[in-house]
């Protein structure tokens, strides 16, 4: 018979899973249609930054044990990787949204499945990474270990990145999605004149 899992552990599962749902509920409803407001767009992009910097910072604070100082010289790919991702995305988002006004008066986006399925991939990957290389005890009780094997490490590098690249398709998402319901102009019914 095993032992049974420690609150921590537990308490850590029930969160990810939180977060998981989250994102797959905010993936749904960017495929089906989200209501249009500046804050719901950049609001969920400041919300997986926060994710971005948390296992940025914990890569980097293994980098350290593992190479010394030259660790914090990962702050640079992956703030590169954020910014192309987000001007690569930005494009190529406007051309694809669609806007649309409902019966209740708001004005609702909508993106294609993959835009945002990539997010929800990507932080899952992360996340079965770190939990892979650290076990779930050193996830949820935020003691990483000082040094890794350069090869693990790597690999952790590596899956940062991708959701780095993510989080700039979050940021080029939201930037998209303004610019083009910026460049929509007026709706007709408010364009025309009283009488």
């Amino acid at each position: 018979m095993s032992a049974p899992a420690s609150p921590a552990i537990t308490s850590g599962l029930v969160i990810l899973a939180i977060l998981v749902l989250f994102m797959a509920r905010r993936t749904v409803a960017l495929y089906y249609g989200s209501p249009y407001s500046p804050t719901r767009v950049f609001g969920y992009g400041a919300f997986q930054t926060f994710l971005f910097l948390f296992f940025a910072a914990s890569t980097i604070y293994v980098a350290l044990g593992t190479w010394g100082y030259v660790g914090f010289a990962l702050v640079v790919p992956y703030a590169l990787v954020v910014v192309g991702a987000a001007m690569a995305i930005e494009p190529r988002v406007r051309a694809h949204v669609k806007f649309e006004t409902r019966s209740d008066g708001r004005v609702y986006y909508r993106l294609p499945i993959v835009i945002p399925l990539l997010t929800l991939i990507l932080f899952i990957v992360r996340v079965s990474v770190e939990i892979l290389l650290f076990g779930l005890a050193a996830l949820f009780s935020f003691s990483f270990p000082t040094s890794l094997p350069v090869s693990a490490l790597i690999l952790l590098i590596a899956v940062d990145l991708l959701y780095g690249a993510s989080i700039g398709f979050v940021y080029g998402r939201g930037l998209a999605v303004r610019a083009a319901f910026l460049a929509r102009g007026p709706p007709a019914e408010a364009a025309r004149p009283l009488s």
